[in-house]
């Protein structure tokens, strides 16, 4: 008898883990499920008329972590030669920043004619309602004006920490817009020679792309 006794608690522990990989299961699949519902839920054409008509933001890195760290590092140094060290990477690390944020916004008031256009930067980006959005001549974007457009955010997404891979077009609700929708436009397809031998910025070949293929998509389903 006890060792019908040990068996039966063995069964009801077997029967208590299946229990619990079925809920996993479950809650797994129907995650997925849910989705794959909202991602079919995004329509890629009514997505590119909205986008025509309303504002592309475009969330810029600002390095802030890093240009923090190194302030307050400069700031708390006492030893000379190592204070100058940190003050050359600090220096270096605005100026990048700086670059970039000039490079992307003349690109974007340049060569970008698709919708109305604006920027705000990175660490601003978990609650967008008390975000700045920028125009791209570094004035402020009323919210009222905001609120009245469809607006849609292109992200840097990247697949290394050292890397910035691609940039990526979301809508209001945080979703990707799926194909054939333009999206995820990467450094493929890009000649750097070309681009020194015609003088132009990667940024403004990059912005240049993504408003010819926004462009071409929406002349092919503007009247559908």
């Amino acid at each position: 008898m006890p060792q019908f006794g040990h068996l039966l608690k063995a069964i009801n522990g077997l029967l208590k883990t299946y229990k619990v990989l079925l809920f996993l299961g479950i809650a797994f699949l129907s995650k997925n499920n849910l989705d794959a519902l909202h991602a079919q839920a995004v329509d890629p054409v009514q997505s590119i008329r909205n986008l025509r008509d309303g504002y592309l933001l475009v969330r810029l890195p600002s390095s802030k972590a890093k240009i923090d760290t190194l302030q307050a590092l400069v700031a708390r140094s006492t030893d000379t030669s190592n204070k100058k060290h940190l003050q050359k990477q600090l220096d270096q690390a605005i100026e990048e920043r700086d670059t970039l944020v000039a490079d992307y916004t003349r690109a974007l008031r340049d060569v970008y004619n698709f919708s109305k256009a604006g920027y705000y930067f990175d660490y601003e980006s978990r609650n967008n309602a008390s975000a700045h959005f920028y125009h791209v001549d570094g004035t402020i974007i009323p919210k009222e004006e905001l609120t009245s457009k469809p607006v849609f955010y292109m992200y840097f997404e990247r697949t290394e920490e050292s890397e910035i891979d691609a940039l990526v077009i979301y809508n209001a609700a945080g979703k990707v817009i799926p194909p054939p929708f333009p999206n995820n436009f990467s450094r493929s397809g890009i000649n750097f020679l070309f681009l020194k031998v015609s003088e132009r910025s990667f940024p403004e070949w990059r912005i240049d792309k993504i408003n010819k293929k926004l462009t071409r998509y929406w002349s092919e389903n503007r009247e559908m």
